[in-house]
């Protein structure tokens, strides 16, 4: 995405939008050894349980996401974040308002970087 040997600034919304699951929307920015990704979760939409080896740091900014983690289900509401360590089976379903959430991956998930490539 941006030149690693150099500052890169980005507008989110002129950011390519890519949808790896039905009713789920991203946009991703790509540095060396992180990525940034904006995650929209129409009303109630699931992102399916799974797990990466990445480390994925999030913050919820606007609606409501119902995280469960081998721990149990919580509500992460705007203002509120989280961590999940790689390899922690993890799913998370948006509230009836759905859900903008900024996840954070370390390194960068090369199937949403691909995606990202791909639609842009």
């Amino acid at each position: 995405m941006g030149d690693q040997s150099s500052v890169s600034f980005y507008t989110i919304k002129d950011l390519p939008s890519f949808s790896p699951v039905d009713g789920i929307t991203m946009q991703a920015i790509m540095g060396e050894k992180m990525m940034a990704n904006w995650v929209w979760l129409e009303p109630n939409t699931e992102m399916p349980e799974h797990d990466h080896p990445h480390e994925q740091v999030g913050a919820v900014l606007q609606g409501e996401l119902e995280l469960t983690t081998p721990d149990g289900p919580e509500v992460v509401k705007p203002g509120q974040a989280y961590v999940v360590p790689g390899s922690v089976r993890h799913k998370g379903v948006a509230g009836p308002e759905g859900c903008l959430v900024l996840d954070i991956f370390s390194p960068p998930r090369e199937e949403y970087a691909e995606l990202a490539r791909s639609a842009g």
